[in-house]
């Protein structure tokens, strides 16, 4: 008799226990994504777009210029009569605005993306975070234009910034009339959070009641 009760709870037991890894099994089936699902164009274009861009800012701080040269559209380096002369146009935009010895390369951001069959474009915006002795933080906003001719896999560059925005249709004849660049700014954040902060701590006028005229 004890022996037969054993069995009907050890069979409990292993029926409870199955369900219970079963249940587990079937929702982690449900919850791991399907990693067979091909990336769309969209996707690969953007991720493409970043990490070239990311090489041709790190080439520049670096001073790695085949490499800032290589990534560069042909267009502009033609535009300044051939790759010494337009090297010599970059580098000394670079050492214009020198980077500081705690500075680090420029934050990237996709900001548009187009296409038109399998040639992409677009615009990266690079925000460069620096110190001026006089008036503390800076950011600098700046944008990338670039082209891919091959649906979104490799990627050429020019910098907006080292040009007006008008020349950059002349550079680049090929770029999509509809493909917006913004105009680049310097933002001091140290001012801008002090002028904040000033504005905040002035006493808010009250309105005086209205007063109704006697007919």
């Amino acid at each position: 008799m004890i022996q037969t009760v054993k069995r009907i709870v050890t069979c409990a037991l292993f029926f409870c226990l199955s369900n219970i890894v079963h249940a587990q099994d079937q929702i982690a089936t449900i919850s791991t994504p399907d990693q067979s699902l091909p990336e769309s164009d969209t996707a690969i274009a953007i991720r493409q777009a970043l990490r070239f861009a990311d090489s041709l800012v790190k080439a520049s701080f670096y001073e790695e210029w085949p490499t800032y040269l290589n990534l560069s559209n042909p267009s502009a380096i033609k535009y300044y009569g051939g790759k010494e002369a337009f090297k010599e146009h970059v580098v000394t935009i670079r050492f214009r605005g020198e980077a500081k010895i705690e500075e680090k390369p420029e934050k990237l951001q996709l900001i548009t993306l187009m296409n038109d069959v399998d040639k992409w474009q677009c615009v990266i915006e690079k925000v460069r975070e620096w110190f001026d002795e006089n008036r503390g933080k800076v950011k600098t906003y700046t944008y990338l234009v670039g082209e891919s001719t091959d649906n979104g896999l490799t990627w050429k560059f020019i910098d907006a910034s080292h040009n007006s925005l008008v020349n950059v249709i002349y550079i680049m004849p090929s770029i999509f009339g509809t493909l917006a660049i913004p105009e680049g700014k310097t933002v001091y954040v140290d001012e801008v959070a002090a002028q904040e902060a000033a504005q905040a701590a002035q006493p808010v006028a009250k309105k005086k009641p209205a007063v109704k005229k006697l007919k």
